[in-house]
């Protein structure tokens, strides 16, 4: 158990009105997590950042509070460190937080009956987006989809449903970039997904993000050979779900007209979305800076961390706020 003056010296940081802590449990079960954590200067910095987005949480009336995700993501990964890492997923998988609820359901739309991961193998390039944060980062990039039949390297991925990943398994090998206070940054994983889910059935999936698990639900909607595959996501964390949807391109295909107008009709069919909301991304080698070869994994990835609450503090961010209503506008 750490010593009482440093559980003391972090209050004002996790006792926020938006994820509640049980402080007992963080000094039984995360004692030494939150010891690192007190004395590295990036967790302060991330925390003093992403206190600056408290007040946000109650005046953000966007579905799933986009700018209030945006807001506390910027902080996250422009201040992420191991150390805080390693506090916050050991209160998140000792479950010592709870999370306010975000609004959000997952439509469940029908998945097309002769498509499965096996469509999405190969290279693919993100040209448009539904969710207006998640979906529209720049250089969302598919670097390589291939079958691995290596069990060690699949059971990296380990489901709390169905246990490790069998082989053969996919490696999902994926980029693109996020926002940060500067500007953005590069970040890239690769992903053990299962290879054994029929064609014509949702695709779930797991992942290990900050030591705690993810997961996602992936509905395969339809897809021209060697042109594009639309593609419909719902994430979970915690009480957190966001839903989103994804228009892959193999690189330097440009979706004509007729392309265009069959894809908007399967989502207005299907879902009752508008396509023209769906944001346009930056995309292909020409415009993306990220390294030519595959990305090594990296702290940083799609889902969004454990977040701070929404009370009062001396401490007030004002150019994350800015910058994050800015990117959502």
């Amino acid at each position: 158990m750490p010593p009482p003056s440093l559980l003391l010296l972090l209050l004002p940081f996790l006792a926020t009105a938006s994820m509640d802590m049980d402080f007992k449990c963080i000094a039984k079960d995360c004692g030494s997590e939150m010891a690192r954590a007190a004395i590295d200067p990036t967790f302060w910095r991330s925390s003093k950042c992403e206190l600056g987005c408290n007040d946000v949480y109650d005046e953000d009336t966007t579905p799933e509070k986009l700018v209030y995700q945006n807001c506390t993501t910027i902080c996250a990964l422009t201040y992420e460190s191991q150390a805080g890492d390693d506090f916050l997923a050991c209160a998140m998988n000792n479950d010592c937080v709870t999370f306010p609820e975000i609004p959000g359901e997952c439509p469940m739309p029908e998945v097309s009956p002769d498509l499965s991961l096996a469509t999405l193998a190969g290279e693919w390039w993100q040209h448009r987006g539904k969710n207006a944060l998640w979906d529209c980062y720049p250089c969302q990039h598919i670097h390589s989809m291939f079958l691995v039949d290596d069990a060690d390297w699949c059971a990296q991925t380990e489901s709390p449903v169905g246990g490790p990943v069998q082989a053969p398994c996919w490696n999902y090998t994926y980029s693109y970039d996020l926002y940060v206070e500067d500007g953005t940054q590069y970040f890239g994983q690769s992903w053990q997904l299962p290879a054994d889910t029929p064609a014509g059935e949702q695709i779930d999936i797991y992942y290990e993000y900050m030591g705690s698990y993810h997961n996602e639900t992936w509905f395969l909607l339809d897809a021209v050979e060697d042109k594009y595959v639309l593609l419909v996501d719902c994430s979970y964390m915690n009480t957190w779900i966001d839903v989103g949807s994804i228009v892959w391109v193999r690189p330097g295909v440009v979706l004509s007209d007729e392309d265009n107008a069959s894809i908007a009709a399967v989502y207005k069919a299907k879902l009752g979305w508008d396509f023209d909301d769906f944001c346009y991304d930056t995309h292909g080698d020409a415009n993306c800076d990220g390294p030519a070869s595959a990305p090594a994994p990296s702290l940083g990835e799609r889902r969004p961390a454990p977040r701070w609450g929404k009370g009062k503090f001396p401490f007030w961010s004002k150019s994350t706020l800015a910058l994050a209503e800015e990117i959502m506008a």
